[in-house]
């Protein structure tokens, strides 16, 4: 459960980000002060979205994103492509056939399981949260509260705007105008 500063899905969005940021630093997702830092700095834009998003360039192409393996590899969507038309590179994992096959069209929190997330690479979380932000800022679900309507703001959230299908014609226009995708 994140802490009471975060309110939004933005805030959630970059207090998981701050995590990710905590275990490059520290070894450790769970250091409350140092992702409180970071949080706060992406939160108030001193520490620009765009800046920190840089998990491509981690990517090695010849290992499964998920479990490391060699050997059958193809492009997995993080986020399923029927749930979002956005599938540029930030989108796309190199991932073995028995991750490919297993994950097939589940969210990434849904198949890989709340309770390990703290186990997922952090390229490919890194790649979701890129993702999450991009899907919610084109729905226009960025400065919502409890999406999922279950009275507390959580990862559940984040996924929950993929019940809806997306507008692919939105995201046409999107595309041309979002910085991130454009940089």
């Amino acid at each position: 459960m994140p802490p009471k500063a975060v309110k939004t899905i933005r805030d959630l969005i970059f207090w998981e980000y701050a995590k990710l940021i905590s275990g490059s630093a520290l070894q450790d997702r769970k250091n409350y002060g140092f992702v409180m830092h970071n949080f706060k700095k992406l939160q108030s834009g001193e520490k620009k979205w765009s800046a920190v998003l840089r998990e491509d360039l981690q990517m090695d192409p010849a290992r499964c994103a998920y479990c490391g393996g060699t050997e059958e590899l193809s492009n997995d969507h993080i986020v399923p492509k029927r749930e979002c038309h956005f599938s540029e590179i930030h989108n796309i994992v190199k991932a073995c056939r028995r991750c490919n096959s297993s994950k097939g069209d589940k969210d990434l929190i849904e198949w890989w399981g709340i309770d390990r997330r703290y186990e997922l690479p952090r390229v490919v979380y890194g790649k979701y949260l890129k993702m999450l932000y991009l899907c919610h800022e084109c729905r226009g679900t960025l400065d919502k509260e409890d999406i999922n309507l279950d009275c507390k703001i959580d990862l559940f959230d984040l996924g929950a705007i993929f019940h809806d299908p997306c507008d692919p014609e939105k995201v046409r226009r999107q595309n041309l105008i979002n910085p991130l995708l454009n940089p």
